[in-house]
């Protein structure tokens, strides 16, 4: 029987943001940054995340 691939464990619950004591760094978009492309557009954003508080991904709406 094989061992098991603990690297590939540890990238798979990275990924899925599960077995980590400590959050990473939020990367992506600025939040002083506005990327519609409407002209004086006021619409809201909103963030989507996972259980364990990751963001996933911001999303504007008009």
């Amino acid at each position: 029987m094989p061992s098991p691939d603990y690297q590939r464990i540890a990238q798979l619950e990275r990924e899925l943001g599960i077995g980590q004591t400590e959050p990473e760094p939020e990367r992506g978009i600025r939040e002083d940054r506005t990327v519609c492309l409407i002209k004086n557009c006021d619409g809201d954003d909103y963030e989507i995340r996972t259980w364990s508080g990751f963001l996933v991904r911001r999303v504007h709406e008009h």
